[in-house]
């Protein structure tokens, strides 16, 4: 099957009566309109610096609005790397959900995050100092339900993250490194609760002369323990294939930066270990497969053991 586009490729999201409409009621014009579809949930139309998202179907609005919400937070809290809100429509002779539209923010998708780690600790850092919105939650995240998920939410929680230290030990068979995972991870639960943005992987950064200049798709923003914003489990394989053997090194450069602008202690190793931990329980799950990305039990265990 030919896997081109036939057709004017704004059509999949307004076809051309609705279009009309839509640039009188935004005072676009004739501006040139180019449409992204890479987003899971939303529809993304680009004309310059102005950029209007458009939720894919009824399922997806509640988290848009979620999304924009976590916007007017971030503004009012002085985070400039993230998207502003500009406006907000509802207008079902252009679009039968809601649409709005955002700030277009600088740089370019980095093609190797790695050189980043730096400028990214600084940058979550000024996102977790930010006042977290009152907001309901409307998005289960599916992977947070699987026991790997669950044990680390358990370290992560003062309550039991003892427990959680003894538990991994115990399956793993070293009770020799219990000691030292109970204190590393005592340390990572003292750690209050944060905005976090929740998705944070190599497509969703911007940047620019070594710096990162912005943050997109912030609808699985949450307050939950910060680690969640370094988890580096989450991304692209392409990230792994190509730095495995130097994570450990990523780790401690992205927590450096991010408790020099808070103020914590810089030591990385609680943060490594927590991560380290879940990916082995996760291969002994049998969640992960390909070593090649995924790594060995072994090779987890080595740099926190």
């Amino acid at each position: 099957m030919d896997d081109h586009l036939i057709g004017d490729p704004l059509w999949a999201v307004l076809i051309p009566p609705r279009l009309e409409r839509f640039r009188a009621l935004t005072r676009l014009g004739d501006a040139a309109l180019t449409a992204d579809f890479t987003g899971w949930n939303k529809f993304v139309l680009l004309a310059g610096d102005r950029v209007f998202l458009f939720p894919r179907e009824p399922a997806n609005v509640e988290w848009f609005g979620h999304e924009l919400a976590v916007y007017r937070a971030l503004a009012a809290g002085g985070f400039t790397l993230a998207p502003q809100l500009r406006g907000q429509w509802r207008d079902e002779d252009v679009y039968p959900f809601p649409f709005a539209e955002v700030t277009r923010l600088t740089g370019t998708r980095p093609a190797d995050p790695a050189a980043l780690f730096g400028s990214l600790g600084a940058a979550l850092a000024r996102i977790h100092q930010v006042p977290p919105p009152d907001l309901p939650w409307p998005r289960r995240i599916a992977r947070h339900q699987r026991p790997a998920y669950r044990w680390l939410h358990r370290a992560l929680d003062p309550a039991t993250s003892a427990d959680a230290a003894a538990g991994a030990a115990r399956r793993l068979g070293r009770p020799g490194c219990l000691p030292r995972w109970r204190s590393r991870l005592a340390a990572a639960a003292a750690h209050g609760t944060v905005l976090v943005h929740g998705d944070i992987h190599e497509h969703q950064l911007l940047a620019a002369g070594g710096e990162i200049t912005g943050i997109l798709d912030w609808e699985t923003a949450r307050v939950d323990h910060p680690f969640w914003d370094f988890d580096l489990g989450e991304w692209g394989t392409g990230l792994w294939r190509q730095h495995r053997a130097g994570f450990s090194e990523l780790w401690a450069t992205a927590w450096r930066e991010y408790a020099a602008v808070r103020g914590i202690d810089p030591d990385p190793a609680p943060l490594e270990t927590a991560f380290r931990l879940r990916q082995v329980l996760t291969l002994l799950d049998g969640g992960l497969s390909d070593p090649a990305v995924a790594g060995t039990v072994e090779e987890h265990l080595a740099p926190i053991c």
